[in-house]
């Protein structure tokens, strides 16, 4: 990424109000999205399930088609307009929730959640590609750090509100309530957000895309597919944590959905912690965003491991898996931001980061199943095991990433 800007760092009206846009966007996605993490055992009993393995598939379902639905929308972002992309999508999304409210059967939900991963589709890679429109230099880098906190703070908000909602309303209302917020939030987005009349050039770039030119690149290729491994074994880990941690919190008995502590101070503390982290890293590596995916996998690696052998004690094994979970959430907008903006100069940040999107959720559409099947009678040590293992693969495909991309951006700066 590029480090200067004549014009300093401080951000116009016109940028404020689309920053505040695009986070309460994503924020707003993450509210209709994250929501059934928290729903799930309610949704299992209410079903009549003993395991809420049983149910295990919702979230998978949502996965794969949120997968593929990013290659499309990451194709179109680089060619619309992005205002009614995220308007469409957006509002599409709450009005799945507010239908899956109503729904009492598990073949339906299924779909449903499946019908929403297509429309939760249609909003990142557009987002990414509004940033881009609208920010350069210093305000770029900026602006990329705050989107990574949308992670954060759309996880801690979702949780935290899902839990208040589940806990006075029951599970139902989980989804009607996110949903008609997000559905005002998408009203607001197309009233303040008007559509650019031009899109910016990238040196001596043009409007269009240029993204076949760069597969014609030495390099190249080799860089993209160890983006993609990268990708795929970061969705397994980040959702195999994510939406499973407050099942497994549960089924240890030592911590109650019902009870917000958890969810409202001890995982936003260390997401926070685990962000300020990859910053310093960034920093540190002068923007370079290979190797700080690099570093803050060997630490992940770390504490995979030492978590297999502290799987038999329910604090140690808590404590590392939201050292764990903090560590995907400062990895992920790495991955899905500053990756794709790398390749900025040649106008295909939407189309880069709608695939590395797809593939994080192709891990994630694995791990769902895979993460159930394994922790069936709550038996998380063999989750553990895997999080090792993925993550060991992870750190050799990164450091290759790290030498193949050097040379790739040394070769074509």
């Amino acid at each position: 990424m590029k480090n200067e800007n004549p014009a300093g760092s401080k951000f116009s009206s016109r940028q404020k109000l689309i920053a505040s846009l695009c986070f309460g966007a994503y924020l707003s996605a993450y509210l209709i999205r994250i929501n059934i993490s928290i729903a799930l055992p309610d949704i299992a009993e209410f079903l009549g399930y003993d395991d809420v393995s049983e149910v295990g598939y919702m979230p998978g379902a949502l996965f794969w088609t949120y997968a593929i639905g990013q290659l499309v929308s990451g194709w179109l972002g680089d060619r619309i307009s992005p205002k009614y992309m995220i308007a469409v999508g957006l509002f599409a999304s709450a009005a799945v929730n507010l239908f899956f409210s109503f729904a009492s059967s598990l073949t339906v939900m299924i779909i449903l959640w499946a019908i929403n991963g297509v429309f939760q589709s249609m909003l990142w890679a557009p987002i990414m590609k509004t940033v881009v429109l609208h920010f350069d230099g210093v305000r770029l880098g900026k602006m990329t750090f705050i989107m990574s906190m949308t992670l954060v703070v759309g996880y801690s908000v979702s949780w935290s509100a899902s839990t208040l909602i589940k806990t006075f309303f029951g599970w139902r209302p989980v989804f009607a309530i996110p949903a008609f917020i997000s559905a005002a939030f998408a009203v607001v987005w197309t009233a303040l957000y008007k559509k650019e009349k031009s899109l910016p050039a990238f040196g001596k770039n043009k409007l269009t895309s240029n993204f076949s030119s760069l597969l014609r690149m030495k390099y190249f290729p080799a860089t993209v597919l160890l983006m993609l491994f990268v990708g795929v074994f970061h969705g397994i880990i980040k959702e195999s944590i994510n939406t499973w941690l407050p099942t497994m919190m549960e089924s240890f008995g030592s911590f109650s959905l019902s009870s917000t502590l958890g969810v409202l101070f001890v995982v936003p503390v260390i997401n926070f912690i685990c962000i300020v982290l990859m910053r310093t890293i960034m920093k540190r590596g002068r923007l370079n965003s290979f190797h700080t995916i690099f570093i803050l996998l060997v630490i992940s690696l770390i504490i995979a491991v030492a978590s297999v052998f502290l799987s038999f004690n329910t604090l140690a094994l808590i404590i590392m898996t939201i050292a764990l979970s903090g560590l995907t959430f400062a990895s992920n907008p790495v991955i899905t931001a500053f990756f794709p903006i790398e390749f900025a100069k040649w106008n295909c940040v939407s189309t880069v980061a709608g695939t590395v999107d797809c593939m994080i959720y192709i891990g994630a559409a694995l791990s769902s199943p895979l993460t159930a099947f394994l922790a069936n009678g709550s038996d998380w040590s063999r989750v553990t095991l895997m999080w090792s293992v993925v993550l060991a693969l992870a750190v050799v495909v990164s450091a290759l990433l790290k030498r193949a991309s050097g040379i790739f951006f040394k070769t074509n700066n």
